[in-house]
């Protein structure tokens, strides 16, 4: 069973503008952190990403949305993606302004059963 760094940087490989990618404990502390960009301040935003996918996960909820998907995040300098895989924790991937969004949410969505096996051996099964 792979562990949940190297999940998360098969997930990233092949991916343009990958800036960060990282899986956060809910209460905002990455778990792990892979940082392509050494600059980005993924650990200083973690907490936020968390707090944007548990305000949209209670939204989805109230108006009767089922499960909640995917989260992305766009500015000026870079996107993310996070998704809530279980509700112990928040997984992020965060991209340059140039970075390849597509790809970036098909190798999310590829990778996000094995990252949650490798975090949780028992809801693999």
């Amino acid at each position: 069973m792979k562990k949940a760094r190297e999940v998360l940087g098969a997930m990233v490989a092949g991916t343009d503008g990958v800036l960060a990618a990282g899986l956060i404990g809910m209460d905002g502390a990455p778990i792990e952190l892979l940082k392509m960009e050494a600059g980005f301040p993924a650990e200083n935003v973690s907490q936020d990403v968390v707090t944007a996918a548990k305000l949209l996960l209670y939204m989805v909820r109230k108006a009767e949305g089922g499960s909640f998907d995917q989260l992305m995040m766009s500015c000026e300098r870079f996107t993310v993606l996070a998704a809530m895989p279980g509700l112990d924790y928040c997984v992020a991937l965060f991209l340059s302004s140039r970075g390849n969004v597509g790809k970036a949410r098909v190798q999310f969505r590829r990778y996000l059963p094995e990252l949650v096996s490798a975090v949780d051996p028992a809801a693999a099964g």
